[in-house]
């Protein structure tokens, strides 16, 4: 009695465990590209990426079920799925509460529709699981699955911000498992006694395998990253074509010849990891004909994360409008009855890149757009969030060449924004005001020393811009060894003390959250430099001749990428805020009294930057004898390999096999003509055994029969290859056979 829940144990635990390993496997694999997917920007939502884990996860779960029907098990995963949605669905607030009964009701089809379009990314993921797992079950299959999504993943990580090399080892690994449970399946046909004692014993061979496996991955994926020793191909195909290259953002960076640790300033994609240093970029990218100079604002962010920023779920979920022609674009909801007065204006942009944009960029805040490509009528491209104030462009349409947009720019009353409320009210702020558990102590603790004094709102910012401006210094190569702490701002205030743009506006954003001021991060481009600004630089600066918020026509370089904050105020809005030492903020300030002189004011410079390095010619020369190197190792330790006759000995042999089961073939469709005709071949008997007894029964097919027999040993017990000629004459006996008969 005690070994039957044993031996049910053991059956359910190993009986045909190949096959459960490749649905593993095949549910692994498939979750890099759906982690893959959730990395992209703005291409899955939260609860879009969580359902397809679940699908997985129990589809994976019910394929584990020993003697279940196909259509049984299909019946259940399609229930456990459309559950997955709505309880998922539910959790994050996109559907109504279904009850159960609903389902066995009038109901259904209505229910169903209320799901989708999440229930067609569950149903796909189901169907692409299922196909995968019939696909691996061949091993060129496995190869062509393995190396394709691997090289997708390389070139969207090598030509992107994101990163997805542990994703790609974790295919690499799935796929090296696969490729031996194929080779065991394919043991299984060859030789069932060996196959048995392995089905038997799978530990035996099981340990060293997945322990030689999982290290080759694991080290290979813990491994230190190394800077290329010389140009890649495609850095130097663009350079002497004279183009720039775009990795501007995150990990995906070009690379300097003068300094590789170093990458090039631009507009960021990626802001969730920053820091590190940069090389000043002066390719143009866009000019601005504009009304009133500005900062070029682009996109905002909200959530913190110690190391830099990330969009918030309500920013990700966050209602995108169609953007119309001869229509304004709509104002925030939240900031009805604002008291902060504002300009208009007009910028028209024009592009000097090749670059692409998820957004386009304009003065704070942008009001309406009224052309694009000089075009009035189609702005299907353009999508509006009124509560980040971004104005997306969609990156599957070719991004414009020039475009004119209206902005309304605010006026700093600094007097009546002295009388704003302490504080806003409302759960909607709330994410405005987050922080990191893990924030150290000592920046909340400076930031209340530093507004100790102020007594309203916009002195406690004042405060905060001025003593970051003023206490730290500007540069584009920070000292990173004297960082220490895990936290980026932390690491800024008190351990390096120096920066550039993105150091100084993440330290204001959460410093003002630590007191209490709802902020966020803005990213775009400053003003950018006209034609009168370079001929007056260093001589019109000092004699106050450069109107520092003229309008003109501003060329707006790489150089100029730049990050800011904004803080909102209750009864006023979003007020942005220049914390960087060396920048100043166009703004449009509430005109003096008669009697106030006027002072012009003068923006100060960032500091120098080093002289762009000359661009690296690709040296042709050096890599086309690397190459030759290459070929002619390849051609040495192939012919030391004996690498071309180990090839046409495999293939000799697969021809060899293949000849032999079409010899098997043409004996049993003779087995089949021969029954048709009374000739029947018994259970107990050989094949040379009926042959014999039927060559006594008619001696006239004696001749063609030894033929055929000799030929049938020969391909099922010989060790000797089947000839052309072989399977020729096989053939050839057996057609006169039937035709005889």
């Amino acid at each position: 009695m005690k070994s039957a829940p044993k031996r049910w144990l053991r059956t359910l635990l190993w009986q045909d465990w190949p096959h459960r390993l490749t649905v593993l496997l095949s549910g692994l694999f498939l979750l890099q590209f759906a982690i893959w997917f959730s990395k992209e920007d703005g291409l899955w939502l939260p609860e879009t990426f969580v359902i397809v884990e679940l699908t997985l996860l129990v589809t994976m779960i019910l394929e584990h079920l020993p003697r279940m029907h196909w259509l049984l098990r299909g019946s259940l995963q399609l229930i456990a799925i459309v559950a997955i949605h709505v309880l998922v669905l539910r959790s994050y607030g996109v559907i109504e509460p279904m009850p159960l009964s609903s389902f066995f009701s009038s109901r259904l089809f209505l229910n169903l529709y209320e799901l989708t379009p999440y229930l067609w990314f569950g149903l796909g993921t189901w169907v692409v699981y299922l196909t995968i797992i019939w696909w691996v079950e061949v091993k060129w299959r496995v190869y062509v699955l393995m190396i394709a999504s691997v090289l997708v993943l390389s070139v969207r990580d090598s030509f992107s911000s994101i990163f997805l090399w542990p994703q790609v080892a974790m295919m690499v690994g799935c796929g090296l498992f696969l490729l031996i449970l194929s080779h065991f399946q394919q043991l299984r046909r060859r030789d069932l006694s060996a196959w048995n004692y392995l089905a038997e014993y799978p530990i035996s061979i099981a340990f060293p395998v997945i322990a030689l496996v999982s290290l080759t991955v694991f080290v290979g994926a813990v491994m230190p990253e190394v800077g290329p020793l010389v140009t890649d191909p495609y850095t130097a195909w663009r350079t002497y074509r004279g183009e720039p290259m775009s990795f501007t953002t995150g990990k995906g960076v070009q690379v300097s010849q003068a300094d590789p640790r170093d990458s090039s300033s631009g507009y960021s994609r990626s802001d969730s990891n920053l820091g590190g240093g940069f090389q000043f970029d002066y390719t143009p990218v866009m000019s601005v004909d504009t009304t009133h100079r500005s900062y070029w604002r682009g996109e905002t962010r909200s959530l913190y994360t110690g190391k830099g920023w990330d969009e918030s779920d309500s920013e990700k979920r966050g209602a995108w409008n169609p953007v119309k022609p001869d229509n304004g674009l709509p104002p925030d909801p939240r900031l009805a009855g604002s008291k902060l007065k504002t300009i208009e204006v007009t910028q028209k942009v024009t592009l000097q890149t090749e670059e692409r944009f998820p957004v386009l960029f304009g003065a704070y805040a942008l009001q309406r757009v009224t052309d694009l490509n000089g075009e009035k009528a189609s702005f299907d491209p353009l999508q509006w969030s009124a509560q980040q104030g971004e104005l997306r462009f969609s990156e599957r349409q070719p991004y414009p060449k020039t475009y004119t947009v209206v902005s309304q720019m605010p006026i700093i009353d600094e007097e009546a924004m002295r009388s704003a409320s302490p504080e806003p009210t409302g759960r909607e702020w709330q994410e405005y005001l987050q922080l990191p558990d893990n924030l150290p102590a000592r920046v909340k603790q400076l930031a209340a020393d530093i507004t100790k004094d102020a007594a309203n709102p916009y002195d406690k910012a004042k405060k905060i811009e001025q003593y970051l401006q003023t206490n730290f210094s500007y540069t584009n190569k920070p000292d990173l060894t004297k960082g220490r702490s895990r936290d980026f701002v932390d690491r800024f205030l008190f351990e390096m003390k120096e920066g550039y743009c993105d150091y100084y506006s993440t330290a204001m954003a959460v410093m003002a959250r630590s007191i209490g001021l709802p902020s966020r991060w803005v990213k775009g481009y400053a003003s950018g430099s006209t034609a009168l600004d370079q001929e007056l630089m260093g001589f019109g600066a000092d004699q106050g001749l450069i109107d520092p918020d003229a309008a003109g026509v501003y060329t707006v370089r790489n150089s100029d990428a730049h990050s800011w904050v904004e803080i909102y105020f209750t009864g006023y809005g979003w007020v942005p805020f220049e914390p960087t030492a060396g920048f100043t903020l166009p703004r449009a300030v509430q005109a003096p009294e008669p009697s106030e002189a006027v002072q012009p004011v003068t923006p100060a410079a960032p500091e120098s930057a080093p002289d762009a390095a000359p661009a690296v010619q690709p040296h042709y020369v050096w890599y086309s004898l690397i190459a030759a190197a290459v070929l002619a190792l390849l051609g040495l330790l192939g012919w030391k390999l004996q690498v071309i006759e180990l090839v046409q000995e495999r293939a000799r042999r697969r021809r060899a096999s293949l000849l032999k089961q079409k010899v098997i073939v043409e004996c049993e469709r003779m087995l089949r003509i021969f029954r048709r005709n009374g000739y029947v071949r018994e259970e107990h008997e050989t094949l040379r055994e009926a042959i014999r007894r039927w060559t006594k029964q008619s001696k006239w097919m004696k001749a063609d029969l030894d033929l055929i027999l000799q030929v049938f040993e020969k391909a099922k017990y010989g060790r000797s290859d089947i000839t052309e000629e072989d399977l020729r004459h096989t053939a050839q006996s057996v057609e006169k056979l039937r035709s005889q008969l």
